[in-house]
């Protein structure tokens, strides 16, 4: 949903748009007409139906693209149709057909009209989609790489698409570029790129080490075709020397070649390969970390440098706990880590001296020092995934408070309980919210005193500790969990009526089965609430309904 540009819309007010934005046409035209009569319009003008001859005449008068994104935000699904014979009878300018093929809902006929003839400049504002574009677009752009954004390159990469854009691109190096380039968060969609890259040499050089270095070495600067850079791999006379080769590329040879490679390379040669190939990328961490998981799998002994470079990225716990022991810094990190991150945790525990025989076991987890001894303690006396005893536990904590880093532990265990949760620290509690159920009530009951409330729900989500219906109505402050719905999709539901999205679904429903039934002035009434509310959602969606409203002279 869009809001005032200004952005000079109070928090409560936006919220409340979005949450009347939800409702069912009819309850939303009644909800917006209480807001206005109360001089609280919190989403512009109502939306009026344009008629379609109207719609088309200001579309063609449009002078920008965000103009007529403005107009054809105002029309119907049925005026696509006639749109799409005004296209074909007049077709629409440059400016206009950007504007259309935009649009999520643009039928794939008139998509395919407003490229015909090719366009890159239209082609490239398929990306606002925010979905995926069809498949002939992109491999129409693709053969026209060198026109493309590439911005629509990264967005069309994936790991179903990444075969067939390298094998079918005219210019390996601009993909690269683009697979290279400046986004956030596009770190998965390159390492699709260069793990997909290595597998198809590995496909067509499988374990010769001698062309190996020399294909890692040119692929990125290749300014050909992939099916050219091989037949210029096989014609190179003279081998190419390991330090040369692209450590991304080279990452992705065969085990016993990479692990052959790495071992001739000095710490020095290495540093050098990462600063020139993975250092000045913004996927650096992502980039780093992927070299070394494929060290790891290769079973390629650990080093120093690769502990340093462990503690500095976003490294796999499985990597962490190779590298254990070679740098202190990593070390105390996974130490700290290893109170919220289960399978680093396991890990370290693994490789940590058996614990003798256990007579006591409160006692014995009392006694461990950090969260690896409480997890290999717990893990020696019940195996990796049994319940220690409660109620011992729970007696236990009421007497004398268990230590935080055996509370962490037990956290990921089944049946954990509402009063070790609540104990859990404060600070790690948004970490340790998607290992329990117990956890995460704990976490959702006091929003307001988490760093990223959004972070939170979105890792109890993923995890499926808890239901969306559950989420809704155990979250407080009600506007966290309103903050965090009102950013998941815009709310534009489908012919079926369902907007993208089960916590949305929920949402639209609650606003409409509450707006429904409440008195006159519901919604402004909610809007005053809002801000200072301290309950859940259903609670301030009842305080409103019961809420007196003042008289009227």
């Amino acid at each position: 949903m869009e809001f005032d540009p200004g952005h000079r819309l109070t928090l409560a007010k936006r919220l409340v748009g979005w949450m009347v934005s939800l409702l069912a046409p009819d309850v939303r035209s009644d909800a917006r007409a209480e807001l206005r009569a109360e001089g609280l319009e919190v989403i512009g003008p109502p939306a009026v139906t344009v008629p379609t001859d109207g719609l088309s005449g200001r579309l063609r008068s449009a002078a920008t693209v965000l103009d007529g994104d403005a107009v054809l935000s105002t029309m119907r699904q049925s005026d696509w149709t006639v749109l799409a014979a005004e296209h074909r009878q007049e077709p629409f300018g440059r400016v206009q057909r950007r504007a259309l093929i935009a649009r999520p809902d643009c039928p794939d006929a008139l998509t395919n009209a407003l490229l015909t003839p090719w366009d890159s400049f239209v082609a490239g504002r398929l990306v606002a989609r925010r979905q995926p574009v069809p498949r002939w677009t992109w491999q129409a752009a693709l053969a026209r790489i060198g026109e493309m954004r590439p911005s629509f390159l990264r967005h069309v990469l994936s790991d179903e698409t990444a075969e067939e854009m390298i094998l079918t691109t005219p210019r390996l190096d601009l993909l690269v570029r683009a697979v290279d380039g400046y986004d956030h968060n596009h770190h998965k969609e390159a390492q699709a790129f260069w793990a997909c890259a290595g597998g198809l040499l590995r496909r067509h050089l499988g374990a010769d080490r001698s062309v190996w270095p020399a294909a890692a070495a040119a692929l990125p600067s290749h300014p050909g075709t992939f099916a050219n850079l091989l037949r210029r791999v096989e014609k190179t006379p003279i081998p190419v020397p390991a330090e040369q080769a692209d450590l991304r590329i080279l990452a992705q040879a065969p085990d016993a070649v990479l692990a052959d490679a790495v071992a001739d390379l000095s710490d020095p040669l290495l540093t050098h390969m990462e600063r020139r190939d993975l250092h000045p990328r913004r996927t650096r961490e992502h980039l780093i970390s992927m070299v070394l998981d494929r060290f790891v799998s290769a079973g390629i002994p650990p080093r120093g440098l690769f502990a340093r470079w462990a503690y500095t990225t976003r490294s796999t716990p499985a990597t962490r706990s190779w590298a254990q022991g070679l740098d202190p810094l990593l070390d105390e990190a996974n130490k700290r880590s290893a109170a919220y991150d289960v399978t680093l945790r396991r890990l370290l525990a693994a490789g940590s001296p058996p614990p003798g025989a256990v007579s006591d076991l409160v006692g014995a987890l009392r006694a461990c020092a950090d969260p690896i001894e409480s997890e290999a303690l717990l893990t020696s006396v019940l195996g990796e995934n049994g319940s220690p005893p409660w109620h011992e536990l729970i007696d236990a904590h009421r007497d004398s408070a268990l230590p935080t880093h055996v509370l962490c532990t037990l956290a990921a265990r089944g049946g954990f309980p509402e009063t070790l949760a609540q104990a859990l620290p404060a600070d790690l509690l948004p970490m340790l919210a998607g290992q329990s159920p117990a956890a995460a009530r704990t976490a959702v009951t006091a929003l307001h005193r988490i760093h990223n409330p959004r972070g939170l729900l979105h890792r109890i989500r993923a995890a499926r500790v808890l239901t969306d219906e559950e989420l809704l109505a155990r979250s407080r402050p009600a506007k966290e969990i309103l903050r965090y719905a009102s950013t998941l999709s815009t709310p534009m539901p489908s012919s079926d009526g369902k907007h993208g999205d089960d916590l949305l679904d929920h949402c639209a429903r609650l606003f409409d089965t509450a707006a429904q039934s409440a008195p006159a002035g519901f919604w402004p009434v909610l809007l005053k609430l809002l801000p200072a509310f301290e309950g859940t959602l259903p609670e301030l969606l009842d305080a409103a309904a019961a809420h007196p409203r003042p008289s009227r002279a």
